[in-house]
């Protein structure tokens, strides 16, 4: 057994590697800078950490969200990694301070990349050697990505004032001019790219019209009570998580929570441990839930609306069957669902009042300081993330003459906009097409269906004859058509609920 292979049964006791995770390793140890795309479940957390225990130096992970980042912590102190640590904003300025001190003694460090403008965290690091530069979910890096973060902007020059270390970025998702983006602004040196197909087998898609919200939430219902679960309900809104989560507990068996970002954090991690050990069946949530939760037994993620984007609807489908299991996807929609996004898309923007106003305060502001900028516009009324947005157009072109900041300002503004537009309404051409909806969803990535590795026509998606029965509860053989039984149902649920009790 070579020393790859014996990390690799060291650390994580398997014996072999899945597809895809041996070639990124090497690609790293031979220290070449490295794109890896790797679908949901694909185990890209090992393509960091065993190059981590066989090279010398810290391996910074920069994360997106602090859900993601607890759970990998968690994870690696489950298998016994103490030098391991996360700075994001549930800690303390003691314990911040505590662990940027004590650096040295830290083999893995999670960081948000908003965390890398601290001067005392940044200085620390500079006098460390950093033997890996990790961006996770690397599709947060474009600005014409579907989850783009602004502050990922400034990853490529702050990995030069650390040393230009190796870099190694990871996505699920990600289109040709995502991935050349995540070169161009990472500032990588003839990368090397492992590129594997988003395609996930074990899914089977399910797309399904109706005429109504109610018609929608009424489907929800039922399948919720037929389908194997556990399960996720994916909702436009955050209001909408809430409003099916009583819906759900109302009218449904299941024990169901909702998840959305602008709940308290300590709320958020504990729900999601909840879903996690089991004490959970139904998680009705936004798009903030799921990005890289280990919990491999997710057996259907219902959506409400289609995500605003393809890449999106494939980063949280795959938040099932990471088992390798048979799991569904169903995708609930009306016509008029592509308006809903559209609505929030046009929300998200600024019209041009809002622009001079905005522009106005920060032209005003003694500072440079991004922090401290983003602050004042939300004590004038903005919301975060449309100030992280603003500030990052505004900092592109603040060194031009006002007149010309402005024109900029509002044509990036105004760009960004219409390209998520695009792919709402390319989305919804896809959703309506009577092809193959698998294949019309590889297209996008220009991806063809391989037939002689995909499943069969009646696991595949419901424009291929996809059987429902094959994804329904292994302890209620009820047909899905036959919901006028409930009574009879319930009365079965109960004796076997007193059963178990006794």
């Amino acid at each position: 057994m070579d020393k790859l292979h014996q990390t690799l049964m060291r650390y994580f006791g398997y014996d072999s590697f899945k597809t895809g995770q041996e070639d990124i390793i090497q690609s790293v140890l031979n220290q070449k800078d490295t794109v890896a795309m790797l679908p949901t479940g694909g185990g890209k957390s090992i393509c960091y950490q065993i190059p981590g225990y066989m090279t010398d130096g810290l391996v910074l992970i920069i994360s997106p969200l602090l859900s993601l980042m607890e759970d990998q912590v968690e994870r690696m102190k489950m298998r016994g990694e103490k030098r391991v640590a996360a700075l994001n904003s549930t800690l303390s300025f003691q314990e911040r301070r505590h662990i940027i001190r004590h650096l040295p003694s830290y083999k893995f460090l999670f960081v948000a990349p908003e965390a890398l403008m601290s001067e005392m965290l940044l200085e620390q690091l500079k006098s460390m050697h950093i033997g890996l530069f990790v961006v996770d979910e690397a599709h947060c890096i474009s600005e014409w990505g579907h989850d783009f973060r602004p502050e990922y902007s400034k990853l490529g020059e702050w990995r030069e004032a650390l040393g230009h270390p190796v870099a190694l970025a990871l996505t699920a998702t990600a289109t040709k001019q995502t991935l050349k983006d995540t070169v161009q602004t990472l500032r990588l040196q003839h990368p090397d790219f492992h590129i594997h197909s988003v395609n996930r087998p074990n899914i089977a898609l399910v797309k399904e019209a109706h005429e109504t919200k109610e018609a929608k939430e009424k489907r929800a219902i039922e399948l919720v009570e037929y389908l194997q679960g556990p399960g996720l309900i994916y909702c436009p809104t955050r209001q909408m998580t809430e409003d099916m989560a009583l819906i759900m507990k109302q009218k449904t068996h299941q024990r169901v929570e909702y998840y959305h970002g602008g709940m308290d954090a300590g709320d958020r991690m504990l729900i999601q441990q909840q879903f996690i050990s089991g004490q959970l069946d139904l998680i009705c949530c936004t798009s903030a839930f799921g990005m890289g939760i280990d919990k491999a037994d997710i057996r259907f993620v219902i959506h409400m609306s289609p995500p605003q984007s393809i890449e999106a609807f494939m980063q949280e489908i795959g938040r099932a069957g990471r088992d390798g299991k048979k799991s569904v996807s169903i995708l609930l929609y009306t016509e008029e669902d592509a308006d809903i996004q559209q609505h929030l898309i046009q929300a998200e923007g600024f019209d041009e009042p809002e622009i001079d106003f905005f522009l106005a305060r920060l032209t005003q502001m003694q500072t440079n300081d991004e922090k401290k900028l983003r602050e004042q516009l939300m004590e004038s009324g903005l919301q975060e993330t449309r100030a992280r947005m603003l500030i990052h157009y505004y900092r592109m072109y603040q060194s031009d003459e006002p007149r010309v900041l402005l024109m900029k300002l509002k044509e990036k503004l105004q760009d960004r906009q219409t390209e998520k537009l695009r792919k709402v309404w390319q989305f919804k051409e896809r959703i309506t097409d009577h092809g193959c909806f698998r294949q019309s969803l590889l297209s996008y990535f220009y991806e063809q269906l391989d037939q002689t590795e995909s499943a069969s026509s009646d696991s595949c998606c419901s424009s291929c004859g996809l059987d429902l029965s094959d994804y329904e509860k292994k302890d209620q053989p009820l047909e899905l058509n036959e919901m006028k039984h409930w009574k009879t149902v319930l009365d079965r649920m109960f004796h076997l609920t007193k059963e178990a009790q006794h």
